[in-house]
């Protein structure tokens, strides 16, 4: 368990990283729980703070992989968001009616569908990752400088942290 006797005399405890009862320490310790919990406070802070009012996480996220990944069955859509196949093809039937995405015929099988990302699809996710890196510049812009550049020296190992992602949902 983390424990803490409160801030270093040379160093803030950063407000609302919780510590204690519940937040074990990591593989590196007490540091590495403390990011932890706070990486997570800050993915649900960005989820709230620039919710979508026509799509759910999941749905996004789905145009978001297929932008990104491109065409794929809906079994393997259902695997990446860890959600039921009827669940998916449920998000992909509001998604195709938006003209966002489209099914078409598997070459290597006919009785399968791909689903592929339309370029109203395309413009719709790039004008969301636009608005999300505008709303985080203009935050980070207002930390202090100590703060920016801590943030920018982690920039990489913040997109390794990320990237595995997809590789662990299939397997």
């Amino acid at each position: 368990m983390t424990t803490s006797a409160g801030p270093r005399p040379d160093e803030p405890e950063p407000a609302g990283v919780p510590d204690g009862p519940g937040v074990p320490d990591g593989p590196d310790g007490p540091d590495v729980a403390d990011l932890s919990a706070a990486l997570e406070r800050a993915a649900s802070w960005l989820r709230r703070a620039l919710r979508n009012p026509e799509w759910n996480a999941v749905a996004l996220s789905t145009l978001d992989e297929l932008d990104r990944g491109g065409p794929r069955r809906v079994t393997e859509l259902a695997v990446l968001e860890r959600t039921s196949q009827p669940g998916m093809t449920g998000i992909l039937a509001r998604l195709a009616a938006a003209g966002l995405v489209r099914r078409d015929p598997d070459p290597s099988d006919g009785r399968a569908t791909l689903i592929t990302v339309t370029p109203a699809g395309r413009e719709h996710i790039a004008a969301r990752h636009a608005e999300r890196a505008r709303f985080l510049a203009d935050r980070i812009g207002s930390l202090p400088d100590d703060d920016r550049r801590a943030l920018l020296g982690a920039t990489r190992a913040l997109a390794a942290l990320a990237a595995p992602e997809e590789e662990e949902a299939l397997s």
